[in-house]
C-alpha cells in the first residue's frame, strides 16, 4: 500500500484590501507597526524623519521603507501617524513633501498620538479642503499592549472615514470608543488623562502620608474602595500601592498630557486651579525622577522632596515695664 507523501502547501497571507502606511517608528509606533506587519498588513510601508529608524525597522522586521510622507500617500489608502505633538502632525500632513500632496483618490490620515485638540481640528479642516479625511484616534496602553492589540482607542472623525479605519482600529485595540467629530477624541483623551493624572498624584500623597503614620498602602486602598463603592484603578492598586515600578506608563508622557490639558484650558479662557497644581507637581516630579521614570514611582518623588522651609516665628510682642504705683 503506497504511503501518503502529500504535504500541505504554504499559502501566503491574503493581500489586504487597505494599503497602509506608518509614520513614526518610536517606542509606541514601532510596536503598532509590528502588530500591523505581522497580522494583516505584510506590505506595510514605513517612514520616520530619522532615516536610520526606518532602515533599522525594515531590516530587522520587514515592511517597505519610503523616503517621504508624500511617497506613502502616493500608494496608500490610510496613513497612520504616531507623533509626539501636533506640530509634527502638521508638518507631515501639510509641509514639505507632505501627505496632502499624494492621495490621488482621496485618503485618510489616522493620528494615534495624543496631540492638541484645537490644532487637530485646524489640520482636519485644511486636509478636508484637499479631499483628505483626518481621523484622530489617540491610543492608551503600553508598548507591549500595542504589540498584542490590547490598546484602548478613542476615535473622532467623519463616520465614513472612521468605518474605513475600523479594521485597523480593531486590530490594534481591545476597546474602541467613539467620541464624535474630528478633534473630539483628542479633547476627550486629553481631559481623561488629566483626570487620571490628578488621581495618580493624589494617591501618591495618600500613600506617602499613610506610610508616615504606619498605614500600609493596601489598607488605604481597601478603605478607599469601601468609602467610594468602586474599585481603585489597577495602576494604583497593582503598581503604586504594591510598590511595583514596572507599569509601563511613562511619567514624561503623563506630564505632557497634563500640559496639553493646561493649554486647552488657557485657549478656552478657563481658570483651573487643580490643573495648575497638577501641572506644577508633575513638572517637579519629572525634574526629580526623569522623563522616562515609571509613573508608579511618584511616591519616590515625594520622599525626595525637600521639606518646605518653616516660616520664621513671629517676634514676641514688646513689653514695657509697668511703672510703680504712686503712693
Amino acid at each position: 500500500m503506497a504511503s501518503d507523501t502529500s504535504t500541505t502547501a504554504w499559502v501566503p497571507p491574503p493581500i489586504p484590501d487597505l494599503r497602509v502606511g506608518m509614520i513614526g517608528i518610536g517606542a509606541l509606533g514601532s510596536k503598532v507597526a509590528l502588530r500591523l506587519l505581522w497580522s494583516k498588513y505584510p506590505t506595510l510601508q514605513v517612514y520616520d524623519i530619522v532615516d536610520m529608524y526606518t532602515r533599522q525597522f525594515t531590516s530587522n522586521y520587514g515592511g517597505m521603507a519610503v523616503a517621504s510622507p508624500k511617497m506613502l500617500s502616493d500608494s496608500c489608502d490610510i496613513v497612520i501617524t504616531a507623533l509626539p505633538t501636533a506640530r509634527e502632525v502638521r508638518q507631515v500632513c501639510l509641509g514639505w513633501e507632505a501627505l496632502v500632496k499624494g492621495f490621488p483618490n482621496g485618503g485618510i490620515v489616522l493620528d494615534i498620538g495624543t496631540t492638541d485638540p484645537i490644532e487637530t481640528v485646524a489640520i482636519g479642516k485644511e486636509l478636508a479642503d484637499h479631499g483628505v479625511s483626518l481621523v484622530d484616534a489617540p491610543v492608551f496602553g503600553t508598548p507591549q499592549q500595542a504589540r498584542e492589540g490590547k490598546l484602548t482607542i478613542v476615535v473622532g472623525g467623519p463616520d465614513e472615514a472612521v468605518e474605513r479605519c475600523r479594521p485597523i482600529l480593531e486590530l490594534l485595540g481591545s476597546q474602541v470608543i467613539r467620541a464624535g467629530a474630528t478633534g473630539s477624541a483628542q479633547a476627550a483623551a486629553t481631559l481623561a488623562d488629566y483626570f487620571r493624572a490628578v488621581e495618580l498624584v493624589a494617591a501618591s500623597e495618600v500613600f506617602h502620608l499613610g506610610s508616615m503614620v504606619g498605614l500600609p498602602a493596601a489598607s488605604l486602598v481597601e478603605v478607599a474602595e469601601a468609602l467610594k463603592g468602586v474599585k481603585t484603578s489597577p495602576l494604583i492598586r497593582d503598581f503604586m500601592a504594591a510598590r511595583s515600578f514596572d507599569s509601563g506608563t511613562v511619567l514624561g508622557i503623563v506630564r505632557k498630557n497634563v500640559e496639553q490639558a493646561s493649554t486647552l484650558a488657557e485657549r478656552l479662557g478657563q481658570a483651573t486651579p487643580v490643573l495648575s497644581a497638577a501641572r506644577l507637581a508633575y513638572a517637579e516630579a519629572e525634574q526629580h525622577l526623569g522623563w522616562g521614570a515609571d509613573i508608579a514611582t511618584l511616591g519616590r518623588w515625594l520622599q525626595l522632596r525637600t521639606p518646605p522651609a518653616q516660616p520664621p516665628a513671629a517676634p514676641a510682642p514688646e513689653t514695657k515695664p509697668v511703672a510703680a504705683a504712686q503712693a
